[in-house]
């Protein structure tokens, strides 16, 4: 590999809902739950800390102020009460290093309540979602209204010159677009490089030094290089979510990339998304191979752009992987299990370098007796539960494992957890090991009730 591909990387992100590192399972609200006060600002002091050490450098926050809906007026009484707490949680990142950006719909997320207060902003003749056209619309505002631009533009002053953003996130595609009568004549890819260029060309105007970045979730990455050029003209950073430019071949990336005005950017294949309703014990599936595979190749084919999906410090997957992330981010030339030997050196101080290697082979062993049953893990979402609920829910990653899979899933968990006691005793530091001991049993506990289910149907011990 080339020095210049071997460099850290540019932008080293992490990325999340604002409660995605709550250390307690959120139950009681539909998601996203972005309920705010002190105790989330106390999450953020521990959590960028954390963050600063592991090597990071910005983190695109969603829902530090809204998710649907922007309030009307902007400057509303919730808004105030939420800014001490924001306020807050951006003076933390600024005193690591982290730049905060602001995670915001363009045109689309976040404009609920403006919609029905103007309804001159939106058109009701439906909305384009991922190839689906969804006849009704309250939700994206229409591109052909100078009501919306100037939405738009409202909003992102706001962030800017009252709330402080230093940059953001911009997603355009993941709720849809206006499918009027006019925008429908405008291709996806079309109408997409314009509410960006224009809402990018705004942002820049009011602050030049403003870093801006797409989250591609709906938009065509992988279409003919003009149109993601065009698309990135005044961005910082294009993040592929689901890695669509790879699929079209490690050349087709790297030609992108080296003909962008900006960074190309993953999330790293599979999107690892935390349980929000599980207690943070119930989960651990560290995917070092997986991510860190995914980090090299971009780096190979000319990216210098990450974004990795945050999770809970007090599940040991969430702490790990924080980690590694931000290792093989710095060092995307290096082997995995380098990579995951610093970590573990920092994490664990494991005594001699015998009790090293087998705790970095034993990670790696727990990823593929997971990844062997369920095969190659597409890009897009990896949801532990379902997403949208209230309440905790069923296993549903286990799905993937189809067959007698499930019970070799088990019986690896089983012989692989007979380890934990010996590493542990090998370590200086042996809390993270402790925790996976913990964490180990409900991992098992959600598979028996699996296979349970479907033998007999739906039945939970829990």
């Amino acid at each position: 590999m080339s020095d210049s591909k071997s460099r850290p990387f540019k932008h080293r992100m992490l990325l999340g809902w604002v409660n995605d590192i709550c250390p307690h399972a959120l139950e009681g609200k539909p998601w996203p739950d972005i309920s705010i006060d002190q105790d989330t600002v106390t999450n953020y002091k521990a959590y960028f800390q954390e963050a600063k050490d592991a090597g990071f450098n910005a983190f695109t926050l969603w829902g530090l102020y809204s998710s649907h809906a922007w309030p009307v007026p902007l400057n509303s009484p919730e808004i105030q009460r939420r800014r001490k707490f924001v306020d807050a949680i951006l003076e933390e990142a600024h005193k690591q290093g982290i730049t905060a950006l602001f995670g915001i719909g363009v045109y689309s997320w976040g404009f609920d309540e403006i919609i029905k207060h103007d309804p001159t902003c939106a058109r009701n003749e439906g909305r384009m979602v991922y190839g689906s056209i969804v006849p009704d619309n309250g939700v994206a505002m229409c591109y052909h209204e100078p009501s919306a631009r100037a939405w738009m533009q409202r909003i992102i002053d706001f962030c800017v010159k009252d709330l402080g953003a230093k940059g953001f996130g911009f997603q355009p595609a993941d709720l849809g677009r206006c499918y009027c009568h006019e925008c429908k004549l405008l291709s996806d890819i079309e109408y997409y490089t314009r509410v960006t260029n224009e809402t990018a060309a705004y942002a820049k105007s009011l602050d030049k030094n403003l870093i801006l970045g797409l989250s591609g979730w709906g938009v065509e990455i992988d279409g003919p290089f003009e149109s993601t050029v065009k698309l990135s003209q005044n961005l910082d950073f294009v993040t592929d979510v689901s890695d669509q430019s790879a699929a079209k071949g490690r050349t087709f990336r790297k030609e992108l990339s080296a003909k962008l005005p900006c960074s190309l950017g993953s999330l790293g294949g599979p999107v690892i998304v935390p349980p929000q309703r599980w207690n943070r014990d119930r989960w651990f599936f560290p995917h070092a191979n997986l991510t860190g595979t995914n980090i090299r190749e971009l780096a190979e084919d000319g990216g210098s752009a990450f974004e990795f999906f945050v999770g809970p410090l007090n599940n040991p997957q969430g702490k790990l992987m924080l980690h590694f992330v931000g290792e093989q981010l710095q060092h995307p030339e290096a082997p995995i299990e380098t990579s995951l030997g610093r970590v573990v050196d920092k994490l664990l101080k494991p005594k001699n370098t015998q009790t090293k290697s087998e705790i970095v082979a034993w990670l790696l062993a727990v990823e593929m007796a997971f990844i062997k049953g369920a095969g190659k893990l597409p890009g897009g979402e990896f949801d532990f539960e379902p997403l949208k609920t209230e309440y905790a829910g069923p296993p549903i990653y286990l799905d993937r494992l189809k067959g007698q899979s499930l019970q070799r899933y088990r019986d690896d968990l089983s012989r692989l957890r007979l380890s934990l006691p010996g590493m542990a005793a090998g370590c200086r530091e042996p809390e993270l090991l402790n925790q996976i001991a913990e964490c180990l049993p409900n991992v098992m506990m959600d598979i028996d009730q699996t296979m349970l289910r479907r033998q007999h149907g739906p039945r939970d011990l829990r």
